[in-house]
């Protein structure tokens, strides 16, 4: 069953670029939670899941990719946080998106997802971020069988579309470890990105602000943490963010820069991307 969502997501994705690039006369491109209507499975109970009524939070529906039309020209740049989510640092990034009305894209941890972190997961939806996988328990997935591995893409799964309504499009694997086995057994593109160590106390925030204002070009992915003892990134964003949009920045999240660049991200290749191209590496 997670193969062939996965697989739907792919093809969702791909169609977004295809009609948006030349076929849909500029209309709005779907998501893949649009072109899935089958309710999701039940999670299974464990002392580390937290499960929610489908009826509660906020309405749920399918957040709204961008075309390549409305994306045509501009400098787009795509933000992403791993390690959430959490009701400290989370909301700090979330209050600058809202602030200037732009978009991230974040990467959860299926663990740290529970009743009062979802908030934060949600109300990220709601302003039209992107919900990602980073695995349920953040452990070197390379050293995992196959079962271990689905165990952990499933759960995860499962909570964030519970409570935001959609499935993650896009996976970023534990410390960025890949394996051919990896590969093989989940059926989602694999995201990489430019970093700087932003996890480690060490980097200042000056660092952190020049790293995103100067060492970011246009059409990349920025791997950055939202983990709850991270504020030295939550200020550097607050920094950045207004002097990346004076240089004529455009935020989007993942999905909107594959778009925007016209390419469709492999699933069922030994790719990981830190940019938009079809080798994912510059």
């Amino acid at each position: 069953m997670k193969k062939r969502r996965s697989l739907i997501i792919t093809a969702a994705l791909a169609a977004a670029v295809f009609l948006s690039t030349g076929c849909s006369g500029g209309s709005t491109a779907q998501t893949s939670a649009e072109k899935t209507t089958a309710a999701a499975p039940a999670v299974t109970e464990t002392e580390q899941t937290t499960t929610v009524p489908e009826t509660e939070g906020p309405e749920r529906r399918p957040n709204i990719v961008r075309t390549a039309e409305e994306l045509a020209g501009k400098k787009v740049i795509a933000l992403t946080f791993d390690d959430g989510p959490n009701t400290g640092v989370t909301n700090e990034i979330l209050d600058i998106a809202e602030q200037y009305g732009i978009k991230f894209s974040f990467f959860v941890i299926g663990q740290n997802i529970n009743d009062e972190t979802a908030k934060a997961m949600q109300r990220a939806h709601s302003l039209g971020c992107e919900i990602n996988t980073h695995s349920f328990t953040h452990s070197d997935m390379t050293k995992m069988t196959a079962e271990e591995i689905t165990d952990e893409m499933d759960r995860t799964a499962e909570l964030i579309n519970r409570y935001v309504g959609e499935y993650p499009k896009f996976f970023r694997p534990p410390y960025i470890a890949v394996s051919p086995e990896l590969y093989a057994a989940i059926d989602l593109p694999f995201i990489s990105g430019l970093g700087c160590n932003d996890w480690e106390d060490k980097v200042s925030v000056e660092k952190r602000v020049k790293f995103l204002t100067e060492k970011c070009p246009e059409g990349c992915i920025v791997l950055l943490h939202d983990q709850a003892t991270n504020e030295k990134t939550a200020e550097a964003v607050r920094q950045a963010v207004p002097m990346m949009l004076e240089d004529g920045f455009e935020f989007v999240t993942v999905s909107e820069l594959f778009v925007a660049k016209g390419i469709t991200p492999a699933a069922d290749k030994e790719v990981i991307y830190s940019y938009a191209t079809e080798s994912g590496w510059k």
